[in-house]
This record gives structure tokens, C-alpha cells and sequence, in this order.
């Protein structure tokens, strides 16, 4: 049978991109499960902040595939050969960039907010915020304007400015994150001697480039696919349909990273609270313990305040409280101390 052919359309161009969204969303959002449900058996007694913020994705994300579903049915089912199906923006797609726009603040925000308690620095939580802001008013503004007037194509394009500084906005947010988290842990680093703080320092300085860069190359990529292709093909509809699952993912596999599988002293996998809380200071250390014996040293180093604590069975090294100590705090400390718990 031969395609169909529109003069002036090409069709393929305009459908396979948003079959491939589709699909790639659905494997994401099938990921995005497994990852809260991991994370709902790792901590069930995580502090309310954090749960709501995983939920409040989780609830989003499952809308926006609800609507999603909607639309690829109304498409390529009830729609399947209707030209305006391809010209008209469907109705399901009208709260998709609020949606967008509201999961990528959300995720976002809570790295703002890592970094203003890693930091303490004002101005830079501030910066990052401003290009937050700015995304997820324009999604708003883009998706009321176009469900206010239609839905076409021609609305869409008219609307070019708009969708480009929400784009521009996002991409410029996730690399900022990225590059002061990544900042952040190399000072950490250059103030403490302790070689298995470097080697965890190291591994953090890693998983932030690795999650980072994956939302920020995406984000980068969809900008400049509608730039350049925007007008003519869907293309960049690949990363629109899948940019919000891979943020909640993202966010949601950093916190599973607190936690490690190793196996208890009856040789049975057990799964405990990774204690390494140089990126959690609110985990503490209190679910870590395993039955052994351990050892806390109070680390009075100029550069840190800090609490490392030692299980010998599984060797693993804790940090809790990393920030900066006053001077007032290092003469009252004197020097290091071991305890026996």
C-alpha cells in the first residue's frame, strides 16, 4: 500500500517522532516504577520532604502518561488518516506543558535546594532559581495560549519565542546544577586528607556529571532540534514526550544510590542505607547498623565538622554534618577522639 502523501507535509517526519516518544515514555515511566517502588522498600522512614517529593512525581508522571495515552489514541486510533490529526494539537495535549514544566521545577528545585545546604551560598541557589522560574512560567504560558486558541499548528509556531526561552531556560538550569554540585564536592575534596572521603568524594563528583548531563544533553538537544527542524518536523517531540520521566528517574535513582545490596553474616542479600551521607546529611547513621561493633571518630580538621563511622564486617566509612567548623568549635573539640559504641 503506498503512504500517503500531503503536498507540502512530510507525514512520516511528523508521526514516527511522536510514535517514538510515546514508547520511550512508556519504557521510562516503567522504570520510574520500579524505581519508587525501591525506593518506598529502602526507606520507609524517609523524612516527609523528601517522600513528598517523590510522590508528588511519581503522581505526575502518571498523568502526564494518562494524557499521553489519550492523545496516541485519539491519533493513530479514532484519528488514524485524519490530516488534522497531524495539523490540530489534540486536547490531551493541552496540560502536557504545565506538566513538563511543573516535574522539571520540582526536580530542580530540590538540587537548589542540595546546593544551598551544601554551600550555603545565597546567590547561587538565587541564579539557578531565576532560569528554574523562567522554564516553568513559559511552559504555563505556552500551554494556556495554545489550548486558549485552538490548538494548531500555526499557534504553535507563532508561539516560537516562547517555546525557545523555555527550552533555553531548562537546558541553562540542569547545567548549572550540574557544574556547582560538581564544584561543590571538588572544595570538599581539597579540604580533608582522609583517603576514603576523597575516594567518596570522587564517586559523588561522578554520579552528578553522569545524572546531570544526561537531563542537560537532553534538554540541549530538544532546543536545538526545534531550532533548527522545529517548523518542519516532530522531532524534538522525542524529547518533550520523555525529558519530565528522565528527570523524576534521575532524581529518584539518586536517592536509591544511598543504598547498597551486600550480605549479612548469615551469607543471605540484604539490602541496607548506604552510609555515605556527604549528599544526605539528613540520613544519619542510625539504620546502618548491622549487629557489629563500630567505632566513631570525631573529626576536628580545619576544613570540616564532621562524624565518620567504621563498620569493620563491611568496612564501610560514614560522613555526616559536612560543612564548615568555626574556630570556636575546633578549640572546644581539641583534637580527634575515638569512641567506642
Amino acid at each position: 500500500m503506498a503512504p500517503v502523501v500531503v503536498p507540502g507535509l512530510n507525514i512520516p517526519m511528523l508521526t514516527g517522532p511522536l510514535v517514538l516518544g510515546y514508547m520511550f515514555g512508556y519504557g521510562l515511566y516503567g522504570m520510574l516504577v520500579v524505581q519508587v517502588y525501591l525506593y518506598s522498600e529502602l526507606f520507609p522512614r524517609e523524612r516527609f520532604g523528601i517522600r513528598a517529593v517523590v510522590w508528588s512525581l511519581f503522581f505526575l508522571e502518571t498523568m502526564f502518561t494518562f494524557m499521553t495515552t489519550i492523545s496516541a489514541w485519539n491519533q493513530y486510533g479514532i484519528g488514524w488518516g485524519d490530516i488534522d490529526s497531524i495539523l490540530f494539537v489534540d486536547w490531551s495535549w493541552d496540560p502536557l506543558p504545565a506538566l513538563n514544566g511543573t516535574i522539571a521545577a520540582i526536580a530542580q528545585t530540590f538540587y537548589i535546594w542540595r546546593i544551598w545546604s551544601l554551600s550555603r551560598r545565597v546567590w547561587l541557589p538565587i541564579l539557578i532559581g531565576c532560569s528554574m522560574l523562567t522554564g516553568v512560567v513559559m511552559a504555563f504560558y505556552f500551554g494556556i495560549k495554545v489550548a486558549s486558541q485552538g490548538g494548531g499548528i500555526d499557534i504553535l509556531f507563532a508561539l516560537s519565542p516562547e517555546i525557545t526561552v523555555w527550552l533555553a531556560a531548562s537546558a541553562i538550569c540542569d547545567v548549572l546544577i550540574t557544574i556547582s554540585l560538581v564544584q561543590i564536592f571538588i572544595e570538599r575534596k581539597k579540604g580533608t586528607d582522609l583517603p576514603r572521603t576523597v575516594r567518596n568524594l570522587n564517586q559523588l563528583i561522578r554520579f552528578s556529571v553522569e545524572t546531570g548531563s544526561v537531563t542537560s544533553v537532553m534538554a540541549m538537544i530538544e532546543l536545538i532540534l526545534w531550532l533548527t527542524s522545529g517548523k518542519k518536523w516532530n522531532i524534538h517531540f522525542i524529547f518533550f514526550l520523555t525529558l519530565g520521566k528522565t528527570y523524576s528517574n534521575m532524581l529518584i535513582a539518586t536517592l536509591n544510590s544511598r543504598a547498597r545490596v551486600f550480605k549479612d553474616r548469615n551469607g543471605e542479600s540484604s539490602v541496607e542505607p548506604l552510609t555515605i551521607s556527604l549528599f544526605w546529611p539528613d540520613l544519619g547513621t542510625g539504620n546502618t547498623t548491622t549487629g557489629s561493633s563500630r567505632r566513631t571518630l570525631n573529626n576536628t580538621s580545619r576544613y570540616t565538622h564532621s562524624e565518620v563511622v567504621i563498620d569493620p564486617d563491611h568496612d564501610i566509612v560514614a560522613m555526616d554534618e559536612f560543612y564548615p567548623k568555626s574556630n570556636h568549635e575546633q578549640r572546644r573539640d581539641g583534637k580527634a577522639q575515638y569512641l567506642e559504641s
